[in-house]
């Protein structure tokens, strides 16, 4: 189906609230959309039927699922473009706005100097008006952002329309190996200069990478982990280590591996309990589907394309709420912190500049 026909008929699919959702995989140019024929909302248990799942950064409460069985399921080549990510938009911040962020930064590095925590995961919300909104716009504009990201526009009448555009996987899985990643530390691409990484970056990613390998070692063997590597996504670095390994047979599902996983150090914190109580007493919002995690259950047992939802925003007809955040260690310094949040700000504002108030 060609991609001007595949937009028509989200858009009335949208026009008559029905649940859809369309999703380009990384460095792929194919769009794949579910489109689902009622409002039904599905609640996704075992993650045992093909479709696709959007999952909360609350794990314990209910993540979503658009069924393939109950749903036309399509295609369509899209071009790849990645000059979104190469002009940041900028929009304006208040004081206020600062001042909480940064005075919820002070309050982690203190229960870290109390060694109550080793790193949580700060992260603020910005609404941004819109002075029109045009869905095929949109979609066009996050498929043809960064390619190497997993770029997806979800709908239901329930939870609005969430899209992103994700640089990190939480999780791939044919059911018998599996591979997934550790991301984390951020840096603003300075034309072709290379990254430089300090010592803050690098014990962060440590910290990242031992945690989710100590998470799989009940279910996993054979577990391979990379050196870390400098990532490019849309117009940040960030450092990546690749995990690898094999399923323990009989005792892995995607339920308990999904679990296992998340929220990880790198949405959260560590040790987990601990940063994530200090989210939720201090952050003062409900991040709902920000450092959730969603993406593609697939026909085989257990196999699946999970990523974590990052660069993400829910829109309405007037509002784009953007969400952002960074991992607080004990190298923080409160102003980097706040700059790196607005710098993948920015990134999410070249989506929207032309529909910006």
């Amino acid at each position: 189906m060609p991609l001007t026909e595949l937009l028509q008929e989200i858009k009335k699919h949208w026009q008559q609230q029905l649940p859809f959702v369309l999703y380009v995989l990384p460095k792929e140019n194919t769009a794949h959309v579910l489109l689902q024929q009622d409002a039904t909302l599905h609640e996704a248990t075992d993650l045992g039927a093909p479709g696709f799942v959007l999952a909360p950064f609350k794990s314990n409460t209910t993540s979503f699922y658009i069924p393939e069985v109950a749903s036309k399921k399509t295609s369509t080549e899209v071009s790849l473009s990645t000059n979104l990510n190469e002009v940041p938009a900028l929009y304006p911040e208040t004081v206020s706005d600062k001042e909480k962020y940064l005075l919820f930064i002070s309050k982690i590095l203190q229960k870290i100097k109390n060694k109550e925590v080793t790193k949580v995961v700060a992260s603020r919300k910005k609404e941004v008006s819109l002075g029109s909104f045009n869905l095929d716009f949109l979609v066009s504009r996050i498929i043809s952002g960064d390619t190497t990201a997993f770029r997806y526009v979800w709908y239901h009448p329930k939870t609005g329309i969430w899209c992103g555009a994700t640089p990190e996987v939480l999780l791939l899985s044919d059911g018998a190996c599996f591979s997934t990643m550790a991301l984390a530390g951020t840096q603003k691409v300075n034309g072709g200069k290379p990254a430089s990484w300090g010592e803050k970056e690098t014990f962060e990613q440590q910290l990242v990478t031992e945690s989710i390998t100590k998470s799989l070692t009940s279910l996993a063997t054979n577990i391979i982990v990379g050196e870390p590597k400098t990532h490019k996504a849309g117009s940040l670095y960030h450092i990546k280590t690749q995990i690898e390994g094999v399923f323990k047979p009989g005792v892995t599902t995607l339920p308990k591996i999904a679990s296992l996983l998340h929220p990880t150090p790198a949405v959260c914190g560590t040790p987990r309990k601990e940063a994530f109580n200090i989210i939720q007493n201090y952050e003062g919002y409900d991040r709902e589907f920000y450092t959730g995690y969603l993406g593609v259950i697939q026909q085989q047992k257990d196999t699946a394309r999970l990523f974590v939802n990052l660069r993400c925003m829910k829109i309405t007809p007037t509002m784009a709420t953007i969400y952002i955040g960074g991992g607080i260690t004990s190298g923080s310094i409160p102003e980097d912190e706040w700059q790196e949040t607005k710098n993948k700000m920015a990134t999410m504002l070249g989506v929207l500049t032309p529909m910006l108030s």
